[in-house]
């Protein structure tokens, strides 16, 4: 084996919605999925229990390094005064939405860009080291309640051609935290109507529910497979219903892996492909800042020339339009 394989093994993790899904979900799914919903807050009435309760939380969690976003439970962001949120119409909405993009993606390339950087004390960023992709994911529904995803870099799911010793996978996936097969998993509430690139949004606020096993995030280091407890906040169109941002952190540290803190930001655009007939929302660009083991790090990347195959497979689009 060679030896930056080796450092990979022992210090990477799978932080993988793709290794989760086609793990948990071809493990976790090997059950009968649990369709009861979770609990549903509606619009902006988190009870001032609930706010006390999430800031002593918050005030147990190491601070984010200098550098990173604010934790999503540091502050809500503003929403439109006197504009009530229907909670499980927005749910049911974006979950089509999502069921929808997973029955089309049969199969779609991209160019991916990675730059991998380390931050100091100071939150500075150190040169970075960069690295660009064939980057291809299919997601299939192998029979009801469970998908299959499958994600590989230049032909090949091998960790060896990582830019450094730190792997992301999975990115591609993550809108599926509102897929039904998922949601009830999570601890929904609508803070309200917010905006996004001057665009109306519902945001809404999930964490991981206690009494149900993460299913949707792990990680994976030196053969120790870590299941991932989240939390975020997501901003879903007010009149299509896709969601166009999404923000997560750990609801809780992994002390056995000295994961202290992990911030990722995925986000979206539309991307048409006229010769199918259909309009997937897929990441444009995704970051992901995390403290382990005493250091601090960014991770970006970024997605263009899209390709959908199986039916589309001429079908190329240079860039996302704007919503």
């Amino acid at each position: 084996m060679r030896k930056n394989r080796s450092m990979i093994e022992k210090l990477v993790f799978f932080g993988s919605l793709a290794a989760a899904l086609a793990c948990a979900l071809a493990a976790g799914a090997r059950q009968a999925p649990d369709r009861r919903p979770g609990p549903a807050v509606n619009a902006g009435a988190r009870s001032r229990k609930s706010v006390a309760e999430t800031s002593a939380r918050n005030s147990l969690r190491p601070a984010v390094r200098p550098g990173a976003p604010a934790d999503v439970d540091a502050a809500v962001p503003p929403v439109k005064p006197g504009v009530s949120c229907a909670l499980p119409e927005v749910l049911q909405a974006a979950g089509e939405r999502v069921r929808e993009f997973a029955a089309n993606m049969d199969r779609f390339t991209a160019t991916e860009r990675i730059e991998h950087s380390e931050l100091d004390k100071h939150g500075n960023s150190r040169p970075p080291a960069r690295r660009s992709y064939q980057y291809l994911v299919s997601i299939s529904e192998v029979r009801p309640g469970m998908l299959n995803v499958e994600e590989t870099r230049n032909g090949s799911a091998s960790l060896d051609d990582f830019p450094t010793r730190l792997a992301t996978r999975g990115l591609s996936a993550f809108a599926l935290v509102f897929h039904p097969y998922f949601a009830g998993d999570f601890e929904m509430a609508c803070e309200g109507l917010g905006e996004w690139r001057g665009q109306p949004a519902w945001q809404v606020h999930f964490r991981q529910r206690p009494d149900r096993p993460p299913r949707i995030r792990e990680y994976r280091v030196g053969g120790r497979v870590m299941p991932v407890e989240l939390k975020g906040r997501a901003w879903i169109a007010d009149k299509t219903f896709q969601v166009l941002r999404l923000e997560t952190d750990l609801a809780k540290p992994i002390p056995a892996i000295r994961l202290e803190n992990e911030h990722l930001t995925i986000e979206y655009r539309p991307v048409p492909f006229p010769k199918r007939n259909v309009e997937l929302w897929l990441p444009e660009s995704a970051d992901l800042y995390m403290d382990f083991r005493g250091h601090s790090y960014h991770h970006r990347h970024s997605f263009s020339n899209f390709l959908l195959f199986s039916v589309d497979t001429g079908q190329q689009i240079q860039a996302p339009r704007q919503p």
